[in-house]
Order: structure tokens, then C-alpha cells, then sequence
């Protein structure tokens, strides 16, 4: 992909992500989407299939952002802390939640297997229990599964701001009893 390109496909996300700071995801139409990023709804889908294509590839371009050499839940508790606004729009207003927890397992998992693939000698502890798991597929899943429930708990209980020090002190408990 060419630098203009690149550069429009970029001005999509970030003016999707402007938008799902301020509003629910189901409320976000193409067409605002392309009039907030100041394109046609035509270039729109050159870059993506849908809405849910664009919500895939911001979320992912907002993990590549988070510092992968941290401990897993400790990016996990950053990444949470500084996208709160825009991921508790995810939650939809009048849209089945079936379909967004599935692009949101999907991300997450896809977050916890890279880390586990590209990085299988990281002393994390989260890692290495994943890594000398009998089953290491299962054992990410159950790791990604626990992330969308902290996730689903702030949402259903309507959670503005994230307190972090709560946060982290349940993601150290997590890791303390699982890695005993």
C-alpha cells in the first residue's frame, strides 16, 4: 500500500475512533464515518468490507500502540485504562451484543496468541503458563476469555472511568493464584 494510501486508510480509523469516543458503535453509520474522515462512502470500501472491518483493524491498530514488552496483563491493564472511552461504546445501545463480543474475542485472542507465538521464551508468567500449558490453544482461550469478562463486567455496570490501581490489583491476583 502506497504512502496516500496508507495515509487515507489511516485518516478512516482515526476519525472512526473520534467518533466511537463520543457515541455507541451501532449509532456510527458509513456514511458518518466517510463525512467525518472526509471521504466518499465509495473510498470508504476500498479499504474496508464494513463497519465492522473498520472496527477489526482500529482496534487492532490501537493494540499495535500498546508496549508489547510489558507483562501481558499489565498491557492488558494499559491498553483497557487508555481505550476505555472507546471500547465502552462497544456495548451497543439497541444492537445485539452477540456480534461485537465476537469481533472483540476475536481481537483478544488474536492479542494473547501473537504474544504467546512471537514471544515463547518471555519469562512472563502469564506467557509461560501459556507456553507449558498440555494445552496450549485452550489454555489462551481460557487467558482471552478472562480479559473479555473484566471487559464485559466494567460495561455491564456501566463503568466510566477505569480505576486503574482496581484493575491491576486484579490482574496481579490473577496471575498470583494462576501461576502458583
Amino acid at each position: 500500500m502506497g504512502r496516500a494510501q496508507e495515509r487515507t486508510r489511516h485518516q478512516i480509523i482515526t476519525a472512526f475512533l473520534d467518533l466511537l469516543a463520543e457515541q455507541y458503535f451501532d449509532t456510527i453509520s458509513v456514511s458518518k464515518v466517510s463525512d467525518a474522515s472526509f471521504v466518499t462512502r465509495s473510498t470508504f470500501y476500498r479499504y474496508f468490507k464494513d463497519k465492522n472491518d473498520l472496527l477489526f483493524n482500529a482496534i487492532e491498530s490501537t493494540i499495535s500502540q500498546s508496549v508489547p514488552d510489558q507483562a501481558l496483563m499489565n498491557q492488558f491493564v494499559n491498553y483497557v485504562e487508555a481505550y476505555w472511552p472507546l471500547l465502552r461504546h462497544l456495548s451497543p445501545s439497541r444492537q445485539s451484543r452477540s456480534n461485537l463480543n465476537d469481533i472483540l474475542n476475536q481481537i483478544l485472542w488474536d492479542m494473547v496468541h501473537r504474544r504467546v507465538k512471537d514471544n515463547p521464551n518471555d519469562m512472563d508468567p502469564m506467557i509461560q503458563l501459556m507456553v507449558t500449558a498440555d494445552h496450549p490453544e485452550l489454555m489462551i482461550s481460557v487467558v482471552e476469555g478472562m480479559m473479555m469478562g473484566v471487559m464485559e463486567y466494567y460495561v455491564q455496570n456501566d463503568v466510566e472511568k477505569i480505576d486503574k490501581r482496581e484493575l491491576e490489583d486484579t490482574m496481579s491476583d490473577i496471575v498470583g493464584k494462576l501461576t502458583r
